[in-house]
């Protein structure tokens, strides 16, 4: 059963790169019923067709990767055993985790002065780990900037294990007009995009304060831009939305973070950086298969032309959307009216209603959507977002993919005026 679910997964997918746009056309309107669009399903109309996944993770991952992960999935390197099956004290998996944090460092030109942890846990784990690790008592404050969901998750997280003061920052204002607390905290907390709410940080707007470490969720837009080292001092990302599947987080920490005694006593083994450092990342089981995977997506972005195409791809995906929503004449709407704070991951967006209350022209949308193989638009979540949209723009994405989301939104429009 298995095996037949990856053969049909291979024939729905094209090369991620270099695909001509498929031309799209809009099936009949839906009008009522619930069915697997609706429902939040992945599952494609047509699975021996390409799937263009539009999920805002897990997603998929490059069908270049996929290949090699499938070549090599019975008998790593010609060894006899799977990576499943590897110890992770053994020299075969020591090999493959050695070659994960070089390229790593490669891609993202991590400087020497930082050290890389592969940690448990996802993004929540590094919620509570960080006040953990950077703030020796529970009077110690930090700020956390707050721009959508998982940036105020960490902060109610963190509020358990030190005292946060929140910083809301209005929309198109600069981080020097900021009000941030007047006594340097341990450190200030971004998130650098928020997948729900559709704001990103450019790299030049990360907070810069003098003497405060500045930590920096990256979990949805890791590897899509070219980073300042000097504004840092930990980043973070759960892998399966650019670098690899769940189960695996990076933490990215500054060497003299790890140095200070600031660790609490009471920081459970798990959540503790230094148990990492002084173990050289052994202390427990590494995720192996995830390490496994996510060097191999690192090797695809450096073999792609690195973080500045990557970024350069992510301009050109997120622009071809947002042009055709600003062009839509009002059907399609986007919430941050702001260019410079749109997220290039996460385009969010609404299907005018001309009811307020409900939800017809959304389903429609959603319908037309799947019968071309477009999914992954509107999926579950435990935050209520209502009839709002989300197209995001991982690194499995290709232009193709969002040309041909883009031409069915056009003809959309078409048939909606």
């Amino acid at each position: 059963m298995a095996t037949v679910g990856v053969r049909r997964r291979k024939r729905s997918r094209g090369d991620s790169l270099g695909l001509e746009a498929p031309t799209a056309s809009v099936p009949p309107l839906y009008h009522g019923g619930t069915g697997d669009a609706l429902a939040g399903s992945l599952r494609a109309a047509n699975p021996l067709e390409r799937v263009s996944n539009f999920s805002p993770g897990p997603t998929s991952l490059p069908s270049t990767v996929m290949r090699s992960i499938s070549e090599e999935f019975l008998s790593w390197n010609q060894c006899g055993l799977s990576v499943l099956e590897l110890s992770h004290r053994s020299p075969e998996f020591l090999e493959i985790k050695r070659d994960a944090e070089m390229t790593l460092r490669e891609v993202m030109e991590i400087p020497e002065g930082f050290t890389i942890i592969w940690a448990h846990g996802g993004g929540h784990g590094q919620f509570a780990a960080i006040p953990l690790n950077l703030c020796g008592e529970k009077s110690a404050r930090a700020d956390y900037v707050v721009t959508g969901a998982w940036s105020e998750r960490a902060a109610q997280e963190a509020s358990k294990f030190c005292q946060v003061d929140r910083v809301q920052p209005k929309p198109g204002t600069d981080p020097s007009d900021w009000e941030f607390s007047s006594e340097p905290p341990a450190y200030t907390y971004i998130c650098s995009n928020e997948t729900i709410d559709g704001f990103e940080f450019r790299a030049e707007d990360f907070p810069h304060r003098l003497g405060v470490p500045l930590v920096v969720d990256m979990s949805s837009d890791i590897c899509s831009k070219v980073l300042d080292w000097s504004r840092i001092g930990v980043a973070f990302a759960c892998a399966p939305k650019n670098i690899g599947h769940p189960g695996l987080t990076v933490v990215i920490a500054r060497n003299d973070l790890l140095e200070r005694k600031s660790q609490r006593e009471t920081c459970p083994g798990i959540l503790d950086w230094k148990n990492f450092i002084e173990s050289d990342g052994m202390w427990n089981t590494v995720a192996t298969f995830n390490v496994y995977t996510t060097a191999k997506v690192l090797q695809f972005i450096q073999d792609e032309g690195g973080l500045p195409e990557m970024e350069r791809r992510s301009i050109e995906k997120s622009s071809i959307l947002y042009d055709v929503i600003e062009s839509s004449g009002g059907l399609y709407s986007t919430p941050w009216k702001i260019s410079r704070h749109r997220s290039r991951m996460n385009v969010c967006f609404e299907v005018k209603e001309e009811d307020p209350h409900s939800s017809r022209n959304t389903e429609a949308f959603l319908t037309g959507a799947h019968q071309l193989n477009i999914i992954g638009l509107k999926t579950k979540t435990p935050f209520p977002t209502g009839n709002k949209l989300r197209a995001s723009l991982y690194t499995s994405v290709s232009i193709s993919d969002v040309q041909k989301l883009a031409s069915y939104m056009k003809d959309f429009q078409k048939i909606s005026q």
